[in-house]
């Protein structure tokens, strides 16, 4: 694209995201306008009625798609043009190049009116259609579709093929622990999404790629759909797979921590050395987010959402972001315990997954009724849950719940009671809880 032709495109998103704030906020129930597109046709120039100076505002066709919903319930759709004289509209028309001016426009705005008429007359349908907002925008994605096809990504009829072939997907946009996305932690913010296809299938896509020894291979997909297959970018752990020599502790979705060397492949990212695993559970895939352990530098996991696995709980997400892979293993599985059908029954215990018919839950410290000068554990969950911060806001009301309040104070008093004082547990637990309602996107329960 050429400097103008950017530039023009420039103005008319500009205007698009006016006019459809604008179109949102008078929207009737009845009726629904949709913009279908626009055509910057160019300035209008007149001079100031007073002073005699030069004045120019830009000139838009804009067409729009009304549908209407009838009292009969029948719905009535029709196509209309309307120029907007920067963001006023001052003209509508059933068809191109007949514009009917509104009277308010004609009677007290003549010097504009005879500007917009000399630049319609000078100006031909065909340069009005080559600035069509549509065409820029196709034409700004081809451009850079074909500049990406230069950097070694494949091709759409090879992406269409990772499509086929593919096993599972993984969204990169979602928030591993609660605050980063897989994307960030992976270095692999250029792309949308992950694709995993068997290792055996990357020669169907693309002759040249590196299988390398593993049964599974990973192919980026950008925002644009392009495909990159991403086996170089990282480093295969050759101590688990189907000859591992250690196992590996992993968080899963269904709240439970498990202790095995269940992966086939374990990728390690060659930039900054995040890794992403996975494993065969009966043809679904598995898939696991690692950090290193600092004590034993072992790879610590949590179970990450894949197109045909169960969303990850935030509590579940939230151990991972609590421990940041510096604890010992044990420390990090002791979280949350596993339970089989025979189980274990402690006096106290919390269930994690908020799903009654499972078992997997966390044992919960069973603390008397006053905790520090007649204050019970009520009373310091309430004034957690309506803490205000420098702003005056109630973030920790506005996304937790009371019981959420509890369950994280009384996780934070067993686990720093002999550390630090009770006051500056009240604080952090305020601090933390205020900070994650302010950044989470989270699925909250209620």
């Amino acid at each position: 694209m050429n400097k103008k032709e950017l530039e023009i495109l420039k103005i008319e998103e500009d205007f698009r995201d006016t006019l459809e704030n604008e179109l949102a906020k008078n929207q009737k129930e009845n009726i629904k306008i949709k913009i279908l597109d626009i055509k910057f046709i160019g300035k209008v120039s007149w001079k100031d009625k007073i002073n005699g100076k030069g004045l120019e505002e830009p000139l838009f066709e804009v067409e729009k798609e009304i549908e209407e919903r009838n009292p009969d319930g029948t719905v009535s759709t029709k196509r209309i043009i309307n120029y907007y004289l920067n963001n006023k509209c001052i003209a509508a028309a059933l068809e191109v190049g007949n514009p009917i001016y509104s009277d308010k426009f004609q009677q007290f705005e003549s010097d504009k009116l005879n500007g917009v008429k000399e630049l319609l007359n000078n100006t031909s349908e065909q340069e009005i259609e080559n600035n069509s907002l549509n065409k820029l925008e196709s034409k700004e994605r081809e451009e850079a579709l074909e500049a990406n096809s230069k950097e070694n990504t494949l091709s759409k009829k090879q992406t269409e093929q990772v499509k086929v072939n593919g096993i599972q997907k993984i969204d990169l946009n979602k928030l591993t622990d609660g605050k980063e996305s897989l994307g960030k932690k992976l270095d692999l913010d250029e792309y949308d999404s992950l694709e995993i296809i068997y290792s055996d299938k990357v020669n169907d896509i693309s002759k040249s790629e590196n299988r390398k020894n593993t049964t599974y291979s990973i192919v980026g997909i950008t925002r644009d759909g392009d495909a990159k297959v991403l086996n170089d970018e990282f480093d295969l752990d050759n101590t688990v797979g189907n000859n591992a020599s250690r196992e590996q502790s992993k968080i899963r979705a269904d709240g439970t921590a498990t202790r095995d060397n269940r992966d086939t492949s374990v990728f390690t990212r060659k930039s900054n050395g995040a890794s992403i695993g996975f494993e065969n559970n009966q043809g679904n895939i598995n898939a696991f987010y690692y950090q290193k352990t600092a004590e034993e530098n072992e790879n610590i996991g949590i179970q990450i959402e894949t197109s045909k696995t169960q969303v990850i709980p935030i509590e579940t997400r939230e151990i991972m972001n609590k421990n940041k892979g510096i604890y010992q293993k044990d420390k990090v599985q002791n979280d949350i315990e596993e339970h089989t059908e025979e189980g274990c029954n402690p006096d106290n215990v919390k269930d994690f997954d908020g799903d009654e018919n499972t078992i997997t839950h966390e044992h919960a410290e069973n603390y008397g009724d006053n905790l520090s000068n007649g204050r019970t554990v009520e009373d310091i969950v309430l004034e957690i849950y309506n803490y205000e911060n420098e702003e005056g806001e109630e973030k920790i009301k506005e996304l937790f719940t009371e019981d959420e309040v509890k369950d994280k104070f009384l996780r934070e008093l067993k686990e720093n009671e002999e550390n630090i004082s009770l006051e500056q547990i009240i604080e952090n637990v305020k601090e933390e809880m205020n900070e994650d309602a302010e950044i989470f996107t989270r699925e909250h329960k209620i």
